[in-house]
């Protein structure tokens, strides 16, 4: 995993950043060398690493099977990538080496810090956030208010970005006896490179819980997944594998070079973005799904349970009465 504040790569085990310092949370130990980026001539080197290869897809789970846990009877839907078993809370995924089911290791939890009343509440402050929302709340009808633990895969993630564009320079400059402002394109040849957690939801049909591309959960919170912790909450299955979340994470990332790329130019022309995934990790998060109609139009928001973050919602972009 990536150090959460520092952003470093940190061995599966250590629940310290070794430079920063903040908790990282119970880490079970797995195999792999952490991630590193291949350098090109004229920029810095980073640590040389083996990246995990791409994944195969795994073999359908059949929809009757016995709990490697507990022992416990486990009818899983069909479709279904990851089955959280009801007695002993362990999650199990088709292994696409041996195509044999296998406990996930690596599966955690965020605890639940709200309830209904600081759920709307949350949602509240978020919904009239903005200079132009006056009272976007009190105008509004409240309907549904759902927790549910929402699996997601967080998958660490590593970006080598090469682009070229113009950026606008302007200049005074003397011409007829008199002072002018001209603008000059000026040619731009950059590079982008960063590493991070992607979270990737892990149920198809949830694409409002999807966060938006940049959002990270606190995982310096997570803690080893206990079902007796979740309070009787409705704990989602998945049925989205670990290699479709590399996928899915690997687009995010390109698309979160190509932002910053061009945040530094006013002409993107080209970019060759390059990313690589690694063995992630399952964490279920508490999440609180609220729908409201402001106005007539129906709206949702989805609030992280463990922080009071808004991960993704919609809200008018202005509302003065």
């Amino acid at each position: 995993m990536f150090c959460n504040q520092g952003g470093r790569r940190i061995a599966d085990g250590p629940v310290f950043g070794d430079l920063c310092g903040p908790r990282q949370g119970v880490v079970a130990p797995a195999g792999g060398a952490p991630p590193g980026a291949a350098s090109a001539p004229g920029y810095a080197t980073q640590p040389a690493s083996m990246p995990a290869q791409p994944a195969a897809a795994p073999p359908p789970m059949p929809q009757s099977l016995k709990c490697n846990s507990c022992g416990a009877s486990l009818q899983p839907p069909s479709g279904t990538a990851v089955v959280v078993c009801e007695y002993c809370g362990a999650a199990t995924q088709m292994a696409a080496s041996t195509g044999q089911a296998v406990v996930i290791q690596k599966h955690y939890m965020l605890d639940n810090r709200l309830n209904n009343d600081s759920a709307m509440e949350a949602g509240g402050k978020w919904l009239n956030k903005g200079l132009f929302r006056r009272k976007v709340a009190e105008r509004s009808e409240l309907g549904q208010v759902v927790l549910k633990d929402v699996p997601y895969w967080i998958v660490p993630t590593s970006v080598v970005a090469d682009f070229s564009g113009t950026k606008n320079v302007s200049k005074s400059v003397m011409r007829n006896g008199q002072w002018t402002t001209v603008t000059e394109q000026i040619p731009v040849h950059d590079r982008i490179q960063f590493s991070q957690n992607i979270p990737v939801v892990a149920v198809r049909g949830y694409t409002q819980y999807q966060p938006t591309e940049g959002f990270q959960f606190q995982l310096q919170a997570k803690v080893n997944f206990d079902k007796r912790a979740t309070g009787g909450v409705e704990i989602q299955n998945g049925d989205v594998a670990e290699a479709e979340a590399k996928g899915t994470a690997g687009s995010f990332a390109h698309n979160l070079a190509e932002q910053q790329a061009r945040k530094r130019v006013d002409n993107l022309q080209s970019i060759n973005a390059n990313p690589t995934t690694y063995d992630g990790e399952l964490v279920h998060i508490p999440v609180w799904f609220m729908q409201y109609a402001h106005k007539g139009k129906q709206m949702f928001i989805l609030i992280d349970g463990s922080t009071e973050q808004v991960i993704n919602g919609e809200r008018p972009s202005f509302s003065l009465w």
